[in-house]
């Protein structure tokens, strides 16, 4: 049964995020969670922060066992895998050709695993976790969050497919990546998210294959779903 965006839900939702915040004192990563019934389970998630001088354009290709991803983007942005499947490789490649600092994290729970840098011209981040012997065939369906801001807002956010959901608490702006969302192509997803240190409204879109199917420009709250 999926788990319909009620108000009694969103209570829950509430007391169980800020469950969260007690225990990772402003961490970074997601909790997996299974429906109800079942017994849940945590995971260790990996996720990235691409940080350095403020407004660096860059590209970025991201792999773990199953899927790949090419992103474009500007500094600092946060991504985070939901329902990853290890190991991971990320490049980062710098657009200017200066010699502007871009930093590559690589976090893995609430820790830093590995930290890379460049202030070359065009200059290239790598990082990895666990060892990826060639890039996996880009994403199908290709679902993402996308949380434009306000910068450095802090939030906490439940995505969902049909069979599960994760808990995700990260820093805007923010690139959340779902991985192989349960019922393929025409696979429901939604996304619940709720501001924690409010510095102004949510701009959230939910982008499925490259299209931008639902957006919430809103206050503290946003509720986003696919199909």
């Amino acid at each position: 049964m999926f788990l319909q965006a009620t108000p009694i839900r969103r209570g829950i939702l509430a007391a169980f995020l800020c469950g969260l915040l007690m225990t990772s004192c402003g961490g970074f990563g997601s909790t997996n969670t299974t429906q109800p019934g079942n017994t849940p389970s945590i995971s260790a998630q990996t996720s990235f922060r691409i940080v350095g001088r403020t407004g660096i354009p860059f590209s970025a290709k991201i792999s773990d066992s199953r899927s790949s991803w090419n992103i474009t983007g500007v500094v600092p942005l946060s991504i985070v895998i939901i329902n990853n499947s290890p190991p991971i490789r990320v490049e980062v490649n710098k657009l200017v050709n200066d010699n502007s600092l871009i930093s590559l994290e690589v976090i893995n729970g609430f820790g830093v695993q590995q930290l890379a840098s460049s202030t070359d011209g065009f200059g290239v981040a790598v990082g990895n976790f666990g060892k990826v012997a060639a890039f996996a065939p880009p994403a199908n369906p290709d679902v993402r969050f996308f949380v434009k801001g306000p910068s450095e807002e802090l939030f906490d956010a439940l995505i969902e497919d049909t069979a599960q959901g994760e808990v995700v608490e990260s820093h805007a702006p923010a690139l959340l990546l779902f991985d192989s969302p349960t019922g393929g192509n025409g696979g429901r997803v939604d996304g619940t998210f709720t501001a924690v240190n409010f510095l102004g409204g949510f701009n959230i879109d939910l982008i499925y294959n490259g299209v931008v199917v639902d957006t919430d420009i809103t206050g503290t709250t946003a509720i986003l779903k696919a199909n």
